[in-house]
């Protein structure tokens, strides 16, 4: 099943290329931020809604127009799992890079790094599988 999953995960990546950019499917679904009272909801029309756990108040929305340098790549050696799907970006308007990491797995841990630019610390984090995907 793994094997099957990191194909599929191989095959989207390949197609990103013909498209601005189109997030694999381990990304549909929903992690919380449980330090920062966030959820990390990642929607089919590939856009990342950050918004409060608490309220569900929207925080930010990431789209193609604010999301640069979008990519998605394979990592074999991942350290939450054999296979994972990496997906990596620049937005300037939170003044970030963002790199989400998710094993090809049902209900993954989501490997979490920020790095802001006023500072040289990364935030890392694992953030725990909350819901299914959302449209």
């Amino acid at each position: 099943m793994k094997k099957l999953l990191a194909l599929c995960a191989v095959a989207l990546i390949g197609v990103v290329g013909a498209f601005a950019f189109d997030f694999p499917s381990v990304f549909s679904g929903t992690w919380v931020d449980e330090t920062y009272d966030a959820d990390w909801t990642f929607k089919t029309n590939n856009t990342i809604v950050l918004s409060y756990h608490s309220t569900g108040e929207v925080i930010f929305t990431f789209d193609e127009s604010n999301m640069k340098n979008v990519r998605t790549s394979l990592d074999t050696g991942s350290s939450i799992g054999d296979q994972s799907v990496v997906l990596q970006f620049r937005c300037d308007e939170t003044h970030r890079n963002y790199k989400f990491v998710c094993p090809a797995q049902p209900k993954p841990p989501l490997e979490i790094e920020f790095a802001p630019d006023w500072t040289k610390s990364l935030y890392r984090s694992k953030f725990p599988w909350v819901k299914a995907g959302a449209n």
